[in-house]
């Protein structure tokens, strides 16, 4: 296919999130969302990347989150930081679940005057992973009293200098917080892990045209086996799962552009036919593409 590349996964700025949420906002670089208080069915069930920072902190319920293609379940109490450019997906259940996000781009942490001096964010990335943490209730209340502040001053009609210099205050305050908690983190530097990886890099630059654990297996220079049993001794999925869940991000993307008819969407995935692609996101989706776009997300 000589146009694959004309459709990346769907990105979600700043911007975009402040208009899909319906409200002002005086800085492009910062953003607060709170479950609870603005809409979600712009940014839930919808796989997409970004290229600002998120952390995410869940008061209430569970938060369902998919990392680059690692699945999660949050409940209260945890916190998570998830880097530029993680491929994100999020699932929750309106009214019984409450989590807050504090959202804000790699300039603006620059600016913060903590990144290096006292806050390094390799501590929150294991070998491409990204994990979590549980909170204690002081610090959790803490950091979602201190989150809401910004979000007040970012509410105003008009931000003075100041009033920026305390944003960045404030945000430096609540990482240097969350850090208190990573700082006990092991570092996996096992083959292994350089393993996963190497295999998690190539697999998001071939998904659209390599489905088989062999060749995978091959630009590793290892026995496909071995590779999969690896994978689901370190992560809990095999490498063909991997491929599968990439396919599937994708084609969730692809789909809910709706000016792409499905057939032309089994194309731009490499699908034989239109037939083969749906009877593939039917059997690993759990719907049909065709009742994916009506909004329903599963009939298993």
């Amino acid at each position: 296919m000589e146009n694959l590349s004309i459709h990346p996964l769907r990105e979600m700025e700043i911007p975009a999130i402040i208009q899909g949420m319906g409200t002002d906002q005086q800085t492009p670089d910062l953003l607060v969302y709170d479950s609870l208080r603005y809409t979600s069915g712009f940014i839930q069930y919808k796989p997409f990347r970004s290229r600002h920072f998120s952390v995410i902190l869940v008061a209430r319920g569970v938060l369902e989150l998919n990392v680059n293609l690692f699945e999660y379940k949050l409940k209260a109490g945890n916190v998570i930081i998830i880097p530029p450019l993680a491929i994100r997906e999020m699932n929750w259940k309106e009214g019984e679940t409450h989590f807050i996000s504090l959202i804000f781009t790699p300039d603006f942490l620059r600016g913060s005057g903590i990144l290096g001096k006292y806050f390094d964010i390799a501590n929150f990335v294991k070998e491409g992973l990204v994990p979590y943490r549980q909170i204690d209730e002081q610090d959790h209340h803490l950091l979602v009293d201190l989150i809401r502040v910004i979000n007040n001053l970012l509410e105003r009609d008009k931000l003075y200098g100041t009033d920026l210099e305390i944003l960045k205050n404030l945000c430096g305050t609540i990482l240097l917080k969350i850090q208190q908690y990573y700082d006990d983190m092991e570092t996996d530097k096992d083959v292994s892990s350089t393993i996963i990886y190497r295999f998690l890099k190539l697999l998001s630059l071939h998904y659209l045209t390599e489905r088989e654990v062999r060749y995978y297996a091959g630009q590793l220079h290892m026995h496909e086996k071995y590779l999969s049993q690896l994978l689901k001794k370190k992560t809990g999925k095999t490498a063909r799962q991997f491929i599968i869940d990439m396919v599937i991000l994708e084609a969730k993307v692809l789909l809910d552009n709706r000016s792409l008819a499905v057939k032309q969407v089994a194309d731009l995935l490499n699908f034989e036919n239109q037939f083969h692609f749906s009877r593939f996101f039917r059997q690993y989706a759990g719907v049909s593409p065709t009742l994916y776009r009506k909004g329903i997300r599963d009939q298993k």
